[in-house]
C-alpha cells in the first residue's frame, strides 16, 4: 500500500512539473511573437531611430560609442544620421567629413521580413553632398540592431545598437 502511495504521489509530481515546464516553454515563445509584432509595427509606422551602442571596424576592432550621439533616424520618406566613423578612406574627393553624416530622402527603401526568424531586413540609399550610402539593417525580435553602411568615398562600417520609436514634434 505504502509503494502504490508514493508511486502515486511520483506521478502527480512529475505530471505537474511537465505542466509547468511547458507553460514556461509557451510564455517564452508568446513574449517573443509579442516582441516580433511591435518591431514589426514600428518598422512599418516609418518613425523609428537606430542608435549606435558599439562600431566594429574593418580590422576587426568593436569600440564601445554607446556615450556619444550616434543615431539614425527615419521618419516617413527621409532619414538623418550623424555617426562616429573608424576606418579607411578610399577617394581622393574626401570632403573632410570625419563621420557618416547625412539628411536627405530616401531612395529604394525596402523591408523584408522573416517571420519564422522573427528577423526584419531593411535597407535604402541616400545622398549628402559629396558620398552616396548604402545602408542596410538586420533587426532581431527585440530590436537589437545590426547595421552596415556602404559609401563610394569610405570603406565600409558595421554598426550594433537598438531601434526604438521616435516622438515626430
Amino acid at each position: 500500500m505504502k509503494n502504490i502511495l508514493l508511486l502515486l504521489l511520483f506521478a502527480v509530481v512529475s505530471f505537474s512539473t511537465q505542466v509547468t515546464a511547458q507553460s514556461k516553454k509557451e510564455l517564452k515563445e508568446q513574449k517573443a511573437i509579442k516582441e516580433y509584432e511591435a518591431i514589426k509595427s514600428l518598422i512599418n509606422s516609418q518613425v523609428y531611430v537606430f542608435d549606435a551602442n558599439w562600431i566594429s571596424t574593418t580590422r576587426g576592432r568593436k569600440i564601445n560609442i554607446a556615450s556619444g550621439s550616434n543615431s539614425i533616424a527615419v521618419v516617413k520618406d527621409s532619414t538623418k544620421a550623424a555617426m562616429q566613423f573608424f576606418g579607411e578612406v578610399n577617394s581622393i574627393r574626401f570632403s573632410g567629413n570625419e563621420g557618416v553624416a547625412f539628411e536627405n530622402i530616401m531612395k529604394e527603401y525596402q523591408v523584408k521580413f522573416n517571420d519564422k526568424k522573427r528577423k526584419i531586413y531593411v535597407s535604402f540609399a541616400v545622398k549628402n553632398k559629396s558620398e552616396n550610402y548604402n545602408v542596410s539593417m538586420i533587426i532581431t525580435r527585440s530590436g537589437y540592431t545590426y547595421v552596415d553602411i556602404y559609401s563610394n568615398v569610405k570603406r565600409s562600417v558595421a554598426y550594433d545598437g537598438n531601434i526604438t520609436a521616435i516622438k515626430i514634434e
